[in-house]
């Protein structure tokens, strides 16, 4: 592999509103796991109909995730971060307000096409910037989101107020984070870009000549298994408690909650572990354990172990997307990066939402057994294409150490 390039200083002050951006981010994601089995007692409609708003919000999220890094180097991130957290502030609101379950198909649009800018947007601008160690902890504040989301609409729930004041109370702290977006726009100037690849100095390769790349696929298999497992587990977990197993809701919707937490905890952990062993080994340590914990959930011996590979697993998983992130400019080059990153929030945004939308239908015509199931494949699918791409980039980079030597 080749080694590291030096990356740009940048202010502590973007970093922590780099955070923030994620903690917005991470807010509505880990909502549906917890708020789908009342929402369609609401609105009469089948297990199923889950993967409807799912596959809706992966169209929004496709759309901007191709279309991110082109926005924010004409506009500047700042902007993207305001107008992306109004859309995703009206999004709630439109679930929490919304009379019908078709009203609610516009507002997952609108949300999936919030979600893909802000993801692709701070991702191509952490990968040029953010060393392993922050990358991580970026994507732990979105853990934090994700955890604060769930926890959030579950007390709404279990006290009585209904799943619509969850999605209400976070849209007033989505409304929140926008004035404060708002407020700092100027400060994201520095993310700004011209023609190059983000920093201004490395001209952006054509996007035929990223096609033409192996390890850009690779990479979006990558993080399209890898989201499929991360959401597949957030999303139906809470089902899998309550229906499969039997545990009450309040407990249920806590681990569903703290799940996203063990992803947090991980990240955080993760990040400290980066500064003493390599990203790739962190990686794979990090794979070995969700592995295990997969199967130890499908297992489910009893409760107690069955609830605590749940959160086994999203410790394992944790520094898988932000150390792929960090990798990318080293695995495919400064001048494909832009590319190659919104080619992976792309994948990541169709493997989050078609996967369990798809695990959802499944489990409706086959049972809740697939659902398990999938967490163990898709840990062995993702671990194999892993080492494969490993192996085909250092087969490039030896390849372009041997040419530049016979030159």
């Amino acid at each position: 592999m080749t080694p590291a390039r030096p990356r740009p200083a940048i202010s502590a002050t973007l970093i922590g509103m780099a955070f923030l951006a994620f903690v917005s981010l991470g807010l509505p994601d880990g909502l549906p796991g917890v708020t789908w089995p009342f929402i369609r007692e609401s609105f009469d409609r089948p297990l199923g109909n889950l993967g409807i708003l799912l596959v809706c919000a992966t169209g929004g999220y496709l759309f901007s995730g191709l279309a991110g890094g082109s926005i924010v180097r004409r506009t500047g991130l700042g902007l993207v971060l305001v107008l992306s957290s109004l859309a995703m502030t009206l999004s709630l609101l439109t679930y929490a307000l919304s009379p019908s379950f078709h009203v609610l198909i516009p507002a997952a649009v609108l949300g999936g096409l919030a979600s893909g800018a802000i993801d692709t947007g701070i991702n191509l601008y952490g990968a040029r910037r953010f060393s392993p160690r922050v990358m991580n902890w970026l994507h732990g504040s979105w853990g934090l989101g994700a955890t604060a989301g769930p926890l959030l609409v579950t007390a709404a729930i279990t006290t009585g107020a209904g799943w619509r004041w969850g999605y209400g109370v976070i849209a007033l702290i989505m409304a929140a984070m926008s004035v404060m977006f708002l407020a700092t726009m100027r400060r994201w100037g520095e993310g700004r870009g011209g023609a190059g690849g983000g920093d201004g100095t490395t001209p952006v390769a054509p996007f035929t000549a990223a096609l033409r790349h192996p390890v850009i696929w690779l990479n979006a298999a990558l993080f399209m298994v890898y989201c499929g497992v991360e959401m597949a587990a957030g999303q139906w977990l809470f089902t899998l408690l309550t229906r499969q197993h039997g545990i009450e809701v309040g407990m249920a919707g806590t681990i569903a909650g703290l799940y996203w937490g063990s992803l947090t905890f991980g990240r955080l952990v993760f990040g400290q572990v980066t500064a003493r062993v390599r990203p790739l080994t962190a990686l794979r340590i990090g794979l070995g354990i969700a592995l295990f914990c997969a199967l130890l959930f499908a297992w489910f011996p009893t409760p107690a172990v069955g609830m605590a590979a749940a959160l086994g697993l999203g410790f394992g998983l944790a520094p898988t997307f932000p150390m792929l992130v960090s990798l990318t400019p080293i695995r495919v080059g400064d001048a494909i990066a832009p590319h190659a990153v919104g080619f992976q929030m792309t994948a990541a945004g169709t493997g989050a939402t078609v996967l369990p939308g798809l695990l959802g239908w499944l489990a409706q015509h086959l049972g809740l057994i697939v659902l398990p199931l999938w967490l163990v494949a898709g840990m062995v699918i993702l671990i194999a294409l892993q080492e494969f791409t490993e192996r085909v980039v250092r087969r490039r980079a030896l390849a372009a150490s041997r040419a530049a030597a016979s030159a």
